[in-house]
């Protein structure tokens, strides 16, 4: 699958925009708040339904606009297909897929593939576990989309939990409900562990050879599930979990939220053995978020069968130019939309199939294709 086309009105700070993409390399070169990662964002939009950047999706609709408008067409072997986004401040989005309006977002999310790559990413590392989990939870709902409807189902069980923690304490009845509400907590949190530990571990094995070439063999990358009901592997997680989540009962009252579970599990991420939060570099834990997200490209092309799109947002400043060659090596095999300020790639791509755009006062023109 290949993006030809991309075309915004009222995006972000677009009052209209039409992009032609190469099928292989595209660069967009452009000083700094000109949009450049607004054009990635909408594409990231059409795949995913929502933003990389903003949690508001008002944010997305120009300043003075009510409305804005996001239409991607794709092409997948050989065959023309568009997607529609329509924002609105008052009204719910609206997406279409060759003109069928969608009812859900696994819709959406089985009809094309994107991995994004960003000097956000260093959060994966640096800051809180939720971006750790929420990391492999996005991979795992790329590859079945059906998990995220698990995902749903927990919270609503961790709600009713919290509810009763917070509310139902002095009720007559809320030690058999507050057993109840854990035991089917726990049911849907043991397939949720199961499979983040099953392609956590597909992720480790392919990005510890790509981290290895890398460094030239100099770090090991390791990822593992860390928590203390798995200390007897999977045969027993259930009574495991269940164990351990009604130990904290007393504390869970008190403050009147479930401190136990996998909605607060963390993934540890170790280079050399030890924690990459707390001792890698800075330029470590860039290697690192590389080599993941390598990873992620070469799990999805292989557990899907797919080449996913990939939008690379103004990452090189955060790169040595070894590592910005290898990552050239690698989407050389994709479609890239690459974001930079001024970064001379004409030199250093073997491949000369790429494309370059220059985008300036809202907007963009090609500068070079080969």
């Amino acid at each position: 699958m290949i993006i030809r086309n991309c075309y915004l009105l009222n995006f972000r700070n677009f009052d209209n925009l039409n992009i032609q993409f190469s099928n292989k390399i595209n660069v967009i070169i452009g000083n700094n708040a000109e949009g450049k990662t607004n054009i990635l964002e909408a594409i990231y939009f059409s795949a995913k339904g929502k933003s990389f950047k903003s949690s508001k999706e008002s944010d997305l609709i120009k300043f003075d606009k009510e409305h804005a408008y996001i239409r991607t067409d794709i092409e997948t072997d050989g065959v023309e297909e568009k997607i529609e986004v329509k924002l609105s401040r008052e009204r719910k989005k609206q997406i279409r897929i060759n003109e069928n309006l969608i009812d859900t977002m696994k819709e959406l999310r089985t009809f094309f593939d994107i991995v994004t790559f960003t000097p956000e990413d260093l959060k994966i590392i640096k800051d809180s576990k939720a971006y750790r989990r929420n990391f492999i939870d996005e991979i795992i709902t790329d590859l079945i989309p059906s998990y995220n409807n698990l995902i749903i189902k927990y919270n609503n069980i961790l709600n009713q939990r919290n509810y009763l923690l917070k509310y139902g304490k002095n009720k007559r009845y809320f030690k058999e409900q507050i057993k109840a509400v854990t035991k089917q907590l726990v049911i849907e949190g043991s397939i949720i562990i199961k499979m983040r530990n099953k392609y956590i571990s597909y992720l480790n094995k392919i990005s510890n050879r790509i981290h290895k070439e890398i460094t030239n063999n100099k770090e090991y990358l390791n990822i593992k599930y860390d928590e203390i009901y798995l200390k007897d592997g999977f045969q027993n997680l259930e009574e495991n979990l269940y164990v351990e989540t009604m130990k904290k009962i007393e504390k869970d009252i008190e403050i009147g939220f479930t401190t136990i579970g996998c909605h607060r599990d963390d993934i540890i991420i170790e280079i050399d053995e030890k924690n990459s939060k707390t001792y890698a570099s800075q330029g470590q834990q860039r290697t690192i978020i590389l080599s993941l997200k390598i990873a992620q490209i070469e799990l999805y092309k292989k557990l899907k069968d797919i080449k996913p799109v990939i939008l690379l947002d103004d990452v090189f400043s955060e790169l040595d130019l070894s590592r910005i060659k290898y990552l050239l090596k690698v989407v050389e095999g994709y479609q890239s939309i690459i974001t930079s300020t001024n970064f001379d790639f004409k030199n250093i791509i073997e491949n000369k199939n790429y494309r370059s755009f220059v985008l300036e006062n809202e907007k963009i023109r090609i500068k070079d294709s080969y």
